[in-house]
C-alpha cells in the first residue's frame, strides 16, 4: 500500500463566494407527449443530479493557505468532516484551496476557524482510476 505525503500548513483566510444559478431549462416532454409524440429523456437525471449538486454546494470556498502546496486535489485534515467532504483543489500559485461547500459546510467552517489554531494536514487526493 502506497503511503500518501502529508503536508501541515495553517489557514490564514477564508473568502466566500455564492454561485449565481441559471434559471431552470424547460422540461419539454409533457408538451410532446399530449401532442402524441412519445421518447425518453436518456440526459433527464444526469442533468438533475448536475442541479442539485449547484444548488446543495452552492458556495465557492477559498482558503488562503501559510505554506504553498503543489497543485493538485487534497483532502484538508483537521476541518470538520461536512467541510472537508468533496475535497480541495490548489491552483498554479499553491496559496490557496478551493472547493465548493454547502451551507452547513461553510457555517461548521467558519465555527473551526473561529474557535481553533487553524492547523490541517493536506494529503494528496489520488486521482480516479
Amino acid at each position: 500500500m502506497q503511503q500518501t505525503p502529508v503536508q501541515e500548513t495553517k489557514v490564514e483566510g477564508l473568502g466566500v463566494k455564492r454561485r449565481r444559478l441559471k434559471p431552470m431549462t424547460i422540461d419539454w416532454g409533457p408538451f410532446f407527449l399530449y401532442f402524441g409524440v412519445s421518447g425518453t429523456d436518456h440526459t433527464r437525471a444526469e442533468r438533475m443530479e448536475k442541479r442539485f449538486e449547484l444548488e446543495h454546494f452552492a458556495n465557492l470556498v477559498t482558503l488562503t493557505l501559510s505554506v504553498p502546496l503543489t497543485p493538485g486535489s487534497y483532502t484538508l485534515r483537521g476541518l470538520p468532516d461536512e467541510a472537508n467532504k468533496r475535497g480541495w483543489t490548489v491552483g498554479a500559485g499553491g496559496r490557496s484551496a478551493s472547493g465548493p461547500l454547502s451551507d452547513d459546510g461553510l457555517t461548521d467552517l467558519r465555527a473551526w476557524m473561529a474557535g481553533r489554531e487553524r492547523r490541517v494536514q493536506a494529503a494528496v487526493v489520488a486521482p480516479p482510476a
